[in-house]
C-alpha cells in the first residue's frame, strides 16, 4: 500500500492545529486559544482514534504551562480528546496534579475569605475588585495569594475532566496520587457542590471487589466480584439480574423442571441496562426492586449507602438477600451517565453457603431497620433570601393539584424561585421523592432534614 501526503493529510492537519492551541496557551493569547479550539472541536469527528491520541500525548505537556485562565479550557479540550476510548496515559498525571491543586486551592480561599473578608461571593460575580480586595488581604496569610485566588475561580473547569474520566474504570484503576485527590476531593464538598461530592463517589468505587451472597430463603450463597458500581441502588439491581437466574428452585412434574414461582421476578433488560450502563440512565418505568439487603448482622442495606459502607465480616463484605418488606423503585439505574459495571457471580458449594449463613443474624424487623437513613450526597437546593423548603412544598403540589405536570412544573418552580432548570428539576423530584417515601409507611425512609431538605419537608406533611 503506498503512504503518500494524501494519506497523511488529515494527522498533518490536527497537528497543525494542536500546534497552534499549545502555542496560543502557552503565550496567553486568550483569542488564539479560542479560534484554534473551535478549529480542532471542527475536527475532531472526522480524526482517527491514532490522531486524537497524538493530540493529546502533544497537548498534555502544556496542561502545567498555560496560564490558569486557559489551563481548565485546555485540560477540558485534553478530556474530550481522550473520551470514554482514548490512551489517557499522557495526560492523567497532569490532570490529576492541576486538579489536586485547584481542589486544595479553592478550599484554602475559602477559608481565608471568610476569615478575613466574610462570605465569598458567586464566581459569576467575582471580578477584578473582589479578586484584587482577597490578594491585599491575604499577603500576610498565604504564600501566592493570586495563585489561591486563581484556583478557586478556576477550579471547577479542572476538575470536571477528571470527574469524566474517572467513569473509566482503566483510569480508576491507573490512577495517580490518589489519596491526595480523595483528600482534595473530600474538603471541597461544600466548596464546589456540583463536582467534588461526584468526585468523591467515584473515589469510592472498588472496583474488583468480592462479595458474599446469601439467599436466605434457600440457603444459596455466591461469591460475587463486582467493578464500576457506586452506589446500593446499582448494586441491588445488579446483584438481582446475576444471582435470582441461579437460585434453586423446586423442581416439579415428570420433567422436574424448575419452579420459579416462589422467586421473585428479575429485573427486566432495560433495568439491567441501566444499572450496568450499556442502556438509558432512566429506564421507562424506573426501576424496581426485588430484595431487601441486610448485612451479616442483620441491620438494612440502604440502597441510598455505597457499597464500601457494608460491614466485613472474616474479610468479606456479606450481603443477605431478603424478601422486601414493602415495593420499592427507583427512577435511575446509576448515578454517573458514563459508568460501566461489570459483575461476576460464581456459586459457592453447599456447605460453603451453609457455613456463612450461620454468621449472620436474623434480619431487623421494619420498624427497627436503621433509621434514619444516611443520606451520601447533598441534595439541598440553594434558595432565594427569604424563600424556604417550606416554600418548594407548597409551591410544587399547589401547581401539581391543578395539573400543571413535567417540564411545565419544573418551568414553574425555575421562575418562582429564580432557579437554574437543573435546580428547578431536583427541587421537584426531592418534593415528589419525599412524599413517595411517606407512602411507604416506613419511618426509617424519612429523608436527612440538614442534607435533603425539601424531601424532609414533603415527608413530613405526608407522613401518617
Amino acid at each position: 500500500m503506498r503512504v503518500g501526503a494524501d494519506t497523511l493529510a488529515p494527522v498533518a492537519t490536527l497537528i497543525t492545529l494542536v500546534d497552534e492551541l499549545a502555542t496560543a496557551a502557552r503565550d496567553g493569547a486568550d483569542a488564539a486559544f479560542f479560534a484554534a479550539g473551535q478549529r480542532l472541536a471542527d475536527q475532531v469527528g472526522d480524526a482517527t482514534r491514532h490522531e486524537l491520541d497524538t493530540a493529546v500525548a502533544l497537548l498534555a505537556p502544556v496542561l502545567g504551562e498555560a496560564p490558569p485562565r486557559l489551563g481548565g479550557v485546555l485540560a477540558q479540550y485534553v478530556g474530550s480528546l481522550i473520551g470514554m476510548d482514548g490512551d489517557g496515559s499522557p495526560a492523567i498525571d497532569a490532570l490529576v496534579e492541576q486538579a489536586c491543586r485547584a481542589l486544595e486551592g479553592a478550599v484554602l480561599f475559602e477559608s481565608v475569605h471568610v476569615e478575613l473578608l466574610g462570605p465569598v461571593p458567586d464566581r459569576d460575580r467575582c471580578g477584578e475588585a473582589e479578586y484584587d480586595r482577597f490578594i491585599t488581604a491575604a499577603t500576610a496569610r498565604v504564600d501566592d495569594p493570586p495563585a489561591v485566588a486563581r484556583s478557586w475561580m478556576y477550579a471547577e473547569s479542572w476538575v470536571q475532566p477528571v470527574l469524566v474520566l474517572m467513569q473509566r474504570a482503566d483510569v480508576r484503576r491507573a490512577l495517580p496520587q490518589r489519596d491526595r485527590l480523595t483528600a482534595g476531593a473530600v474538603a471541597a464538598q461544600d466548596t464546589l457542590p456540583d463536582l467534588a461530592p461526584w468526585l468523591v463517589g467515584l473515589l469510592r468505587i472498588r472496583d474488583g471487589e468480592q462479595l458474599v451472597v446469601l439467599h436466605r430463603s434457600t440457603g444459596a450463597g455466591f461469591r460475587v466480584t463486582t467493578s464500576g458500581v457506586a452506589d446500593n441502588f446499582q448494586l441491588h439491581t445488579l446483584l438481582a439480574a446475576h444471582v435470582i437466574p441461579l437460585l434453586p428452585g423446586p423442581r416439579r412434574g415428570l420433567l422436574r423442571r424448575r419452579d420459579t414461582a416462589a422467586l421473585p421476578d428479575p429485573p427486566t433488560p432495560t433495568m439491567v441496562a441501566a444499572a450496568d450502563g450499556s442502556g438509558d440512565l432512566t429506564p421507562a418505568g424506573g426501576v424496581t426492586g426485588q430484595f431487601n439487603l441486610v448485612d451479616a448482622t442483620g441491620a438494612w442495606i440502604w440502597n441510598e449507602g455505597r457499597p464500601d459502607e457494608i460491614p466485613l465480616v472474616a474479610g468479606a463484605r456479606v450481603v443477605v438477600l431478603d424478601p422486601p418488606p414493602y415495593a420499592r423503585s427507583w427512577d435511575a439505574g446509576r448515578a454517573y451517565p458514563l459508568l460501566r459495571a461489570t459483575v461476576q457471580v460464581e456459586p459457592l458449594p453447599a456447605a460453603e453457603a451453609a457455613s456463612w449463613l450461620s454468621r449472620v443474624g436474623p434480619p431487623a424487623p421494619v420498624e427497627h431497620a436503621a433509621a434514619p437513613v444516611v443520606w451520601t450526597d447533598d441534595l439541598t437546593v440553594r434558595l432565594p433570601a427569604g424563600r424556604s423548603a417550606a416554600d418548594v412544598v407548597d409551591v410544587t403540589l399547589a401547581l401539581a393539584e391543578q395539573g400543571v405536570v413535567g417540564a411545565e412544573l419544573e418551568a414553574a418552580i425555575a421562575r418562582e424561585f429564580a432557579l437554574a432548570a437543573d435546580d428547578a428539576e431536583l427541587a421537584v423530584s426531592r418534593v415528589f421523592g419525599g412524599a413517595t417515601r411517606a407512602a411507604s409507611g416506613n419511618p426509617a425512609n424519612r429523608p436527612d432534614p440538614t442534607t435533603d431538605p425539601i424531601a424532609f419537608e414533603a415527608y413530613r406533611r405526608s407522613a401518617p
